[in-house]
């Protein structure tokens, strides 16, 4: 069952190359909320987890960095998505060989 912002990546995938990097960081900070540190982080597991796996993902700060919390099933739609969208774009069209009676 996609989450209800998968239709949001979707349309990121269509974006020119050079927007696609600030609409992605945009979607993330609107999506995430605000990193938290990793005490709170700590602190707030069951909550983080339960909110992963019911489709909400959330940042973490790890040192400078950050790192996001999501559940396997969003993160295999996403990825398989976008590898089949890329198959799919490779494909060319090949024509159809025309067979002769001899």
């Amino acid at each position: 069952m996609p989450n209800e912002w998968t239709e949001d990546l979707k349309l990121m995938r269509a974006l020119e190359t050079g927007e696609k990097s600030s609409a992605f960081q945009t979607f993330i900070a609107k999506e995430c909320g605000a990193p938290l540190t990793v005490r709170d982080a700590r602190s707030q597991l069951y909550l983080l987890t339960t909110g992963a796996l019911l489709g909400r993902p959330r940042l973490i700060a790890v040192d400078d960095a950050q790192v996001i919390l999501m559940s396997v099933t969003d993160l295999e739609g996403i990825l398989l998505d976008l590898a089949l969208a890329k198959f799919v774009e490779g494909l060319t069209e090949v024509p159809r060989r025309k067979i002769r009676n001899r």
